[in-house]
């Protein structure tokens, strides 16, 4: 393979980095350039019909819809809770269970983010002000709302991530859920140690650094242990709870449930329970999942698959009502409320949006018009990962969690890394002798671990904690530490496959 290709295949990485982390541009900004960006690359160099790369990223502009809406009603839900005070009184409540705030942190960012991460429930707009309301800085609540459940995001999702794999690779899903469940262990270890440096200086104590190793180790194994004795979709929910308790159970043991905590829960309990039910009552999932379903083709082939009754948006926005009536917030003040979410949210629906599209356009270069055929050579995700395994050799295995960093880092999506470069480990693994299962385990896991450092991810959470404009700042870091993860998973899956 040419050297040529290859490295314009990653000038979109370099683009949004240099972007990030030299000349600090919001979200926005780096998704309209992405895309502009992209739309060059692949027009010009890499022979795609225009119209092919404009109806690609229409396509993914209304596959995002879905997530659009969740962080929109998300945005809409948070935002009246921290009018009403609820918020507040949460994060207060959590404090009565903890020693002291640095537990807090841990609990609301690892157990409460993973668990709703486990029960299909975007975490960022929830979490984000939550952090922001137990007293961290903007940009600090916005890291740490992806942070704290990015190492285990293979194994959450209600198992949707998981499965994706499985479907796509062709490896059984419990060899991948076992796989994928012991390499999370060092991903959330890695993820741990990370939280304390968005803390507010100093600092904590060496000690401090211990306890969120302990939980990185509660996380990982509570996690693994559901994978192996329970069910893969539900490990996520398991660690989470399995790290409130543990530390409830190391502080002050008082977290009870009272009449006024209910109240201010009563959204959050709606949320999982509604989710909870859709996901494993197979009646209610197969009516909502399957059958009061829409599918819609831009392109031939993909079919974009709406489900209103089975997605997180529409009960987060019945979760908004339902507060709104609870709290009795209505008339001029429920207007006010939802004009100040519409001016919190639309800058990050916007930018995520384009980042859709970026990211479609990105996966269907090569296409011929009318998406009659594939020229390989010319898909940009064909191009480079079959450059890796020619240049790196036998090393390629360390590379293939960054595959997955990267796939996250461009499109927001854990899913559309292993949709990009999933089929591709099966093959490269049976030209190597090596393991299909690994390698494929090892790319899901650094797609979940390109959360942190995903643009579109951070455009979630920053409309959430007053963290808008600070992008960049966040990414700066990020960036570094997600790639650093990668291959860190990377070197231990060479070590193994």
């Amino acid at each position: 393979m040419s050297a040529w290709p290859f490295f314009l295949s990653w000038t979109p990485v370099l683009l949004l980095t240099i972007l990030t982390v030299g000349f600090r541009r919001p979200a926005l900004d780096l998704s309209v350039y992405g895309t502009a960006y992209s739309l060059i690359l692949v027009v010009f160099f890499f022979d795609t019909p225009l119209s092919v790369a404009l109806l690609a990223g229409l396509d993914g502009v209304l596959t995002t819809l879905p997530l659009i809406l969740v962080i929109f009603a998300g945005i809409l839900l948070s935002s009246l809770l921290m009018i009403t005070g609820s918020l507040s009184r949460i994060v207060d409540w959590f404090m009565g269970g903890v020693r002291d705030t640095f537990h807090r942190t841990l609990l609301i960012s690892m157990g409460v983010g993973n668990f709703m991460e486990g029960a299909g429930v975007i975490a960022e707009p929830v979490v984000a002000p939550m952090l922001r309301a137990a007293g961290l800085a903007p940009a600090g609540a916005t890291a740490l709302s992806i942070v704290g459940y990015s190492g285990l995001m293979t194994l959450e999702m209600a198992g949707i991530i998981i499965t994706v794999l499985s479907i796509v690779t062709g490896i059984p899903l419990d060899e991948l859920g076992m796989a994928s469940a012991w390499l999370s262990i060092p991903a959330t270890l890695a993820m741990a140690l990370c939280i304390p440096l968005f803390l507010p200086r100093p600092l904590p104590a060496p000690r401090s650094w211990f306890l969120v190793l302990a939980c990185g180790m509660v996380l990982g194994f509570a996690a693994l242990a559901s994978a192996a004795w329970l069910n893969v979709g539900i490990s996520g929910m398991v660690a989470g709870l399995a790290l409130i308790l543990f530390l409830v159970l190391i502080g002050t043991r008082s977290l009870t449930l009272k009449g006024g905590i209910l109240k201010d829960l009563s959204p959050f309990l709606f949320l999982l329970a509604a989710l909870l039910l859709l996901n494993t009552v197979p009646p209610l999932k197969d009516l909502s999942f399957s059958r009061l379903s829409l599918e819609l083709r831009v392109i031939p082939v993909h079919t974009i698959t709406f489900r209103p009754f089975f997605s997180a948006y529409l009960y987060l926005f019945i979760a908004f009502f339902l507060a709104a009536r609870l709290f009795k917030v209505h008339g001029d003040k429920l207007r006010q409320v939802i004009k100040a979410g519409s001016q919190k949210g639309w800058r990050a629906s916007l930018a995520m949006g384009l980042f859709g599209a970026m990211g479609q356009i990105f996966a269907y270069s090569g296409y011929a018009p009318g998406f009659a055929e594939l020229k390989e050579a010319s898909n940009l995700p064909w191009v480079m990962a079959n450059g890796l395994t020619v240049f790196a050799g036998s090393a390629y295995p360390i590379f293939v969690p960054v595959l997955g960093w990267v796939g996250t880092f461009l499109t927001g999506y854990g899913v559309a890394s292993l949709m990009l470069f999933g089929q591709l480990q099966v093959e490269t693994a049976g030209l190597m002798g090596i393991s299909a299962t690994w390698l494929a385990s090892g790319l899901a896991v650094g797609a979940s671990l390109g959360s942190i450092s995903s643009p579109f991810k951070i455009a979630i959470a920053t409309p959430m904690c007053g963290a808008l404009g600070q992008e960049g700042d966040i990414l700066r870091l990020t960036i570094p530490l997600g790639v650093a993860a990668s291959l860190l998973i990377g070197v231990i899956v060479w070590l193994i496959a």
